[in-house]
């Protein structure tokens, strides 16, 4: 097997290594998806509940489908791909939203994330997808940049930053 960096659905087989990840966003503030001994117990349960989004949305959300980047056998990042827009995703969130653990960012992984997920996007028949970030989120930037997304606007969001709205346009088919 290749240890090169793959989009994978979520699985048992990454608890070790997704927890761990857990710990590393806990460090930097920021909230987990579930608290951490209810990972440690449940996480099967946490497995269901993320790829059920998929068909059987929670109550305010709109269907996703979520993957996590591996490398080298380990969690590196989470990908969420939304099936449809709704007012408040159009401001903030997009289609695509991303994250690389800690420990694995600056060596790439978040635009390679981005570029996997394109193909997803393109399969669901959506022909432009929305990137949003943060306005000092320099590394976000770059990353949807780097693959295509062109500035609409900023939009402010009663946070501290504005939010940059990109699009990516699915490319034109050579037939």
């Amino acid at each position: 097997m290749s240890n090169e960096p793959i989009l994978v659905r979520p699985a048992m087989q990454y608890k070790d290594s997704f927890i761990a990840a857990v710990r590393e966003y806990e460090r930097e503030g920021v909230r987990p998806p579930w608290n951490y001994s209810i990972l440690q117990d449940q996480f099967d349960e946490y497995i269901d509940t993320v790829l059920a989004a998929e068909t059987q949305p929670l109550a305010g959300y709109v269907p996703q489908s979520t993957f996590w980047l591996v490398v080298n056998k380990q969690y590196a990042g989470t990908l969420d791909i939304r099936h449809h827009l709704t007012p408040s995703l159009r401001k903030f969130g997009g289609h695509i939203g991303y994250r690389v653990r800690p420990t694995m960012r600056r060596k790439g992984y978040g635009t390679l994330q981005l570029k996997l997920a394109l193909p997803h996007i393109w399969a669901l028949g959506i022909e432009r997808a929305l990137v949003t970030c943060d306005d000092d989120n320099v590394g976000s930037q770059k990353i949807i940049e780097a693959n295509g997304g062109i500035l609409q606007d900023k939009l402010d969001n009663g946070r501290s930053s504005l939010t940059r709205r990109y699009w990516i346009d699915k490319p034109k088919s050579s037939n």
